[in-house]
């Protein structure tokens, strides 16, 4: 964006190359001038030989295959802070950008005088409905409106961090795996007096990824609780300190407690007590 000389893109991916190709020529079209940091978590597929080949300047990472979301862009985070640059942009590679994307974003953030942080509402690939940017209290998804809103629970698929909230936050928790550090990292916010909104209209599509973390169904025992400890689950550790750090002691350990019933419990009664909830 002009006047705006130093922008670090922040990605992680694995296994998609098309994908993440993509991501990166519309990325470009609209901001050539990024500095873009990518986490490779041990792709398998060749998308660090392909984006090489076609995105030179990209800085490519490479992870271990064990970092996940959060960690790999705790990584990408770290590297970038290297050239000090003035504003980070978080970026999942699954999203498609709107040629307004970052003029929404930057437009935005020059309201709050570049001291707040930016979510990117993300529609639903027909555009019907908002299925990423964040949750008001009552954990309902907010809808764009023409206002920039306030965000409780921020979702990371499109995020914009001005140098002055790094400075006063720092980085992701790399106690997260995968999932949460997005939440954490607007709840911290919040806590310190900065703002966390809205783009007050859509600024990319994308999937929703609807997979049941809490509880894996039609499985043993034994499998659901390796896949609730895994970092694709909730693991009842991660969700206890994320839950005693935003909520208290109590919280934390009610929900703790929670998670284990849950999944102790066989697949007929919990389809008697919660329906279709954790399914």
């Amino acid at each position: 964006m002009k006047g705006y000389s130093k922008i670090a893109v922040l990605l992680t991916c694995f296994n998609r190359q098309s994908k993440t190709l993509t991501c990166l020529e519309q990325l470009y079209t609209i901001e050539p001038n990024a500095e873009v940091y990518l986490v490779d978590d041990n792709s398998t597929d060749g998308t660090s030989d392909a984006v090489s080949e076609k995105f030179p300047n990209v800085n490519i990472l490479k992870g271990n295959g064990n970092l996940f979301w959060n960690r790999g862009m705790h990584l990408a985070w770290e590297s970038a802070t290297e050239n000090d640059p003035d504003f980070f942009i978080w970026l999942n590679d699954d999203v498609v950008l709107y040629p307004n994307s970052f003029e929404e974003l930057f437009n935005c953030s020059k309201l709050n005088d570049n001291k707040a942080i930016i979510s990117g509402l993300i529609e639903s690939e027909d555009k019907q409905r908002i299925i990423y940017g964040g949750t008001d209290s009552n954990k309902n998804l907010i809808k764009p409106n023409d206002q920039m809103n306030p965000i409780t629970n921020m979702n990371g698929n499109v995020v914009l961090v001005p140098k002055y909230v790094y400075q006063l936050l720092g980085n992701l928790d790399p106690v997260y795996h995968h999932d949460l550090g997005d939440v954490d990292y607007g709840l911290r916010a919040k806590d310190k007096g900065i703002g966390v909104f809205t783009t007050r209209v859509g600024i990319a599509s994308g999937e929703s990824n609807n997979i049941c973390r809490v509880r894996l169904n039609n499985v043993n025992i034994y499998k659901r609780f390796k896949r609730l400890y895994s970092p694709l689950g909730s693991n009842p550790r991660i969700i206890f300190y994320f839950r005693r750090k935003h909520y208290g002691l109590i919280n934390a350990t009610i929900y703790f407690l929670f998670l284990l019933f849950l999944n102790i419990i066989p697949d007929s009664i919990n389809n008697f007590i919660f329906k279709k909830r954790y399914i």
